[in-house]
């Protein structure tokens, strides 16, 4: 859990500060990468869901995944919109167990997630020598933290279990998909 930083040093930060310590810096593009695959996964489930609509099963796809979806997830920029999207699309084509199981499990996580990762991706990070083995973020407002590497990796662990449930989810609509239409 990272730690709160005494004021009494001096943090230096700008451009390419955070190379200084390139173990940290690759953490943070972790925490990055890690939360891809769950933008990944939400558009993938989203295309699922539409897939059904398909006139015809294109080749290799088994169920269909809706090429327009990708396009439509992807013009959204931010996570609200998409998630508020595929909710609707659940809603019209998953179980209600399912349904419920997105919006009071898998949503919460994700928006928990969501928010430790902005922090990790859009935080302006600091080095200070008495903390050789560290990042400091400094926030606009609220206390400059002290971030080690396992403070970086627990944010991947959360996202990571986050990403099975929702992987969970899209392999029982996938199955459910592939049972209801016989795909081949």
């Amino acid at each position: 859990m990272p730690q709160p930083f005494k004021v009494d040093h001096v943090i230096q930060f700008g451009p390419n500060t955070v190379l200084e310590r390139p173990t940290l810096a690759a953490e943070i593009g972790n925490v990055c990468a890690n939360w891809n695959l769950i933008e990944q996964q939400l558009m993938m489930l989203y295309a699922l869901l539409m897939g059904d609509y398909l006139p015809k099963q294109p080749p290799g796809f088994a169920p269909p995944t809706h090429p327009v979806a990708h396009q439509i997830f992807d013009a959204l920029n931010a996570l609200n919109p998409r998630v508020e999207l595929l909710e609707k699309m659940l809603a019209w084509r998953a179980s209600k167990d399912e349904v419920k199981n997105f919006k009071e499990v898998i949503w919460p996580g994700l928006r928990k997630r969501f928010s430790e990762r902005s922090m990790v991706a859009h935080g302006v990070w600091g080095i200070c020598e008495a903390y050789p083995d560290a990042l400091i973020l400094v926030p606009i407002y609220g206390n400059r933290m002290i971030w080690k590497k396992t403070d970086f990796q627990d944010v991947s662990h959360r996202i990571l279990e986050e990403h099975k449930r929702l992987a969970t989810l899209f392999s029982s609509l996938y199955e459910n998909r592939e049972n209801s239409r016989g795909f081949e």
